[in-house]
């Protein structure tokens, strides 16, 4: 079994920053989690969607995750040789997990100026903003100090919302999982403060792979300014 791209071509980055990519799997009620926010969510996809996650990842020079999905897959790993980096308003991280310890050169915490001093001495890492993480900045630093042309985000639902209000998401992966978990407060792909109605956020179709009982959908953004709606 393979995950479901033949082949993944992206366009070239612009504007000082990475081309971000943005991967998730969600029920077709659009919740992201089967238990609680702190259980792992591995149940969600198939084996297929898993392959799939994979295949994304080895597109792209680095990986960004939320502090949340960290500590709720605290036993993820990541293709060796790629930047992985782990956001967190706080700096607090377990130091000891696979994220951290399989690769530690290319290891990092991302933080506020803020969170500093709560950060672990055993990991790297960037504190770029003050009360908030600077995600534009930090994105410019990883462009210019690091090299890295694409980057896969792959949540949570904190994360996500972060960078969509920030504008800052270029192509969307999403699975659409053949399950229903209802519910109110259930994390769905983005949280966090609603965008007004006249700044939604709007992307185009370019793929939608039926497989089974998934869909494996993939969305490209337009709208920026000087480009077409």
């Amino acid at each position: 079994m393979k995950g479901v791209y033949p082949d993944l071509a992206f366009p070239d980055p612009t504007g000082g920053r990475p081309y971000v990519l943005l991967n998730m799997v969600s029920t077709i009620d659009g919740k992201i989690v089967t238990g609680t926010r702190e259980e792992p969510v591995q149940d969600l996809g198939s084996e297929r969607d898993h392959l799939t996650m994979r295949q994304i990842q080895q597109a792209a020079d680095g990986v960004l995750i939320g502090a949340g999905t960290l500590r709720s897959t605290p036993k993820m790993r990541y293709p060796l040789g790629k930047f992985r980096f782990v956001a967190s308003r706080t700096g607090a991280v377990d130091p000891f997990v696979p994220f951290f310890t399989e690769d530690p050169e290319r290891a990092f915490v991302v933080a506020p100026v803020s969170a500093r001093d709560r950060i672990p001495e055993d990991v790297q890492a960037v504190c770029i903003g003050e009360g908030e993480l600077d995600y534009r900045g930090l994105f410019k630093w990883m462009r210019d100090e690091m090299g890295i042309r694409y980057l896969l985000s792959e949540g949570g639902s904190h994360l996500n919302g972060d960078l969509f209000r920030a504008d800052l998401v270029d192509e969307i992966f999403l699975t659409v999982a053949p399950k229903v978990k209802c519910g109110d407060g259930i994390p769905t792909v983005a949280g966090g403060e609603p965008l007004p109605r006249g700044s939604l956020r709007q992307f185009r179709l370019v793929g939608a792979i039926p497989c089974e009982d998934e869909v494996f959908l993939r969305y490209r953004r337009i709208g920026r300014d000087g480009e077409p709606k």
